[in-house]
């Protein structure tokens, strides 16, 4: 290390399953936050702890009732609200394919002078090619889609990843019963197609659920045609045990899937660019077993049914509120919005209700039960998917017209910036509207966004470089390992020289010195892909000024003792200038012993 830097104490860095911080993608950010210089001789005020927050852009996306992209649209024909108040829209572009046919768009509207909007200074509207890089991650929920609705699914997927351009780049992950990511982001569709038809393959066993459900269906059916006396066998505490049991191991299950969604849409934070997550399953019940209760209370309660008379509704309500999935929806609808990702859903099932119908061979179900198990697994999905821009694809004979729209609205869009309000403050949410004044028009964007906190930005990137290889390197950031030590707990000790050039650092002067102050990320991956929680490593320099150009071509650097556990895989490093903003990372993979 060169003479006078200084870094924190060394701490091994390790941790488990990870709570990694998420960022708003569009939001241009400068984050100053080093910890304090131990020399106490610094200038107050000269690595002040503060966030400057310049500018924020909102993605939005116009297209007509069918789902095709709108373009051809200026700024006067958007107003922005935020928190109800309407805002000036100081910064616009719209971006769009040069070989994509704009749809008709009509006259301007102007916005009307009393509306509350100041005339602002801003600069033209800019329509350019499409060029900043599409992010897409696949998500296939195995534990939620049976062989025939994967197959057509899968095949639609396939016509619609051959539409993406030259800058979209896609990742594929699964769920089966853990996360699994098969793939970083690929650029190459021909390599992308060969990973979907990898995973295509894949099959679990996700129909005993479905198998105990149709059951219960099939003996209310035999209940109900079988007299009075069937009736009450049915009609007493052991049938509605096993409703209970459904709907509590269903509730599991969707819980289960929304943390593993949540979980991607974490590491996405740190992913530059437009970032769009498919999920692609057989949707997600808000209420699982409602439609049971239903069919049970619909059949057998009430003396009109030749039984004791049941207030059923109390207990219909005392049961339902055990398993209600949605606030978790709506912790990954914030979740998804904080990070900047848009979600869109697959429902491959398509007719959830018509496949009750089916499984009641004598009777028939309930049109109350219809209606509610297509509500139960449409509506969840579809409100987190609208809440961030996004929109629920249902499988049909159009299920690839769908997603070949979809494709083209990554490069048809449009940006809105403006300047975040003063009384804004760092980890803040606000609600977010945009209008288009011109009818028939259907507008999508995050309906609330989120002001970050210092490190936000940082951690996200240091995890999004760790599970897709989104490295960025403008420092010229590199690392080097070790020799690996064995512990006695079985662990690994790790030293890994992390470089900065000495060229790339901005200095600010300090008395007979120049003081430079970097913080280090790290986050590792461990033996079944999960991240750590992101460490943060102090490291200040100071060199003296009489050496400061003979020091140019040098390196500064620090040494991680990182802990390997058996099975971790990589570790990803990030440096930021906290002078000037300028953030690195980079991805390493471990040594062999981390692999046992």
């Amino acid at each position: 290390m060169l003479p006078g830097c200084k870094s924190a104490p060394p701490a091994l860095l390790r941790a488990s399953w990870f709570a990694v911080c998420v960022v708003f993608s569009s939001i241009g950010v400068r984050a100053d936050q080093p910890s304090e210089p131990s020399d106490s001789t610094l200038p107050h005020g000269y690595f002040a702890e503060h966030l400057d927050v310049r500018v924020i852009n909102v993605d939005v996306v116009v297209s007509d009732p069918t789902g095709r992209p709108v373009t051809g649209l200026d700024r006067g024909q958007f107003v922005l609200r935020l928190d109800g108040e309407v805002v000036p829209i100081q910064y616009f572009y719209a971006e769009s394919s040069e070989s994509f046919e704009p749809i008709a768009t009509g006259p301007l509207v102007q916005t009307e002078p009393d509306d509350g909007v100041e005339p602002s200074s801003s600069p033209p509207d800019e329509v350019v090619a499409s060029e900043r890089p599409s992010h897409v991650v696949v998500l296939v929920d195995h534990t939620r889609l049976r062989a025939p609705n994967r197959r057509r699914a899968f095949a639609a997927l396939r016509e619609a990843v051959d539409r993406l351009g030259t800058n979209d780049r896609v990742a594929i992950v699964g769920i089966e019963r853990r996360l699994v990511f098969y793939s970083d982001f690929i650029a190459d569709l021909e390599a992308t197609g060969s990973v979907l038809d990898s995973v295509t393959k894949v099959s679990l066993r996700t129909d005993v659920n479905e198998f105990e459900r149709r059951q219960i269906l099939g003996e209310l059916a035999r209940g109900m045609s079988g007299g009075i006396q069937a009736r009450a066998a049915l009609a007493d505490e052991s049938i509605l045990s096993r409703i209970r049991s459904y709907a509590a191991e269903e509730f599991a299950r969707g819980i289960s899937s929304l943390q593993q969604i949540e979980s991607v849409v974490t590491t996405l934070a740190g992913v530059p660019g437009r970032k769009t997550l498919l999920y692609l399953g057989e949707g997600i019940p808000t209420r699982p077993g409602e439609d049971l209760y239903v069919e049970y209370r619909n059949r057998f309660s009430g003396p009109q049914r030749g039984l004791p008379h049941q207030n059923f509704n109390t207990d219909y309500t005392r049961e339902l509120g055990n398993y209600d999935l949605t606030e978790p929806m709506r912790r990954l609808a914030t979740a998804a919005n904080r990070a900047g990702v848009t979600l869109y859903s697959i429902d491959a099932a398509g007719n959830h209700g018509g496949e009750i119908r089916s499984a009641l061979t004598e009777q028939g179900a309930t049109s109350e039960a219809v209606t509610l198990i297509d509500e139960n697994y449409r509506v969840p999905l579809e409100y987190a998917s609208k809440a961030t821009g996004g929109r629920l694809l249902i499988s049909s004979g159009q299920l690839a017209k769908q997603l070949v729209d979809l494709v083209d609205g990554f490069r048809a869009f449009y940006s809105l910036g403006f300047e975040p309000p003063e009384s804004w403050h760092p980890g803040s949410d606000h609600e977010l509207r945009v209008e288009v004044e011109r009818k028939g028009l259907v507008v999508r964007h995050p309906e609330r966004i989120r002001l970050p906190e210092a490190d936000e930005r940082e951690a996200g990137a240091t995890v999004a470089a760790l599970m897709y290889q989104a490295v960025d390197n403008p420092l010229g950031l590199r690392a080097t390992p070790g020799s690996v030590v064995p512990r006695d707990d079985g662990a690994a000790a790790l030293p890994v020289k992390v470089e900065i050039p000495i060229a790339a650092i901005d200095f600010l002067p300090r008395g007979d010195s120049q003081a430079g102050s970097l913080a280090i990320y790290v986050s590792i991956k461990d033996a079944v892909g999960n991240p750590s929680r992101v460490q943060k490593v102090a490291f200040e320099l100071a060199i003296p000024n009489d050496s400061m150009e003979a020091t140019m071509a040098d390196f500064a650097h620090h040494t991680l003792p990182i802990v390997l556990r058996k099975g971790d895989q990589q570790v990803a490093i990030g440096v930021r200038d906290n002078v000037s903003g300028m953030f690195s990372v980079i991805r390493m993979d471990l040594p062999p012993y981390s692999r046992f």
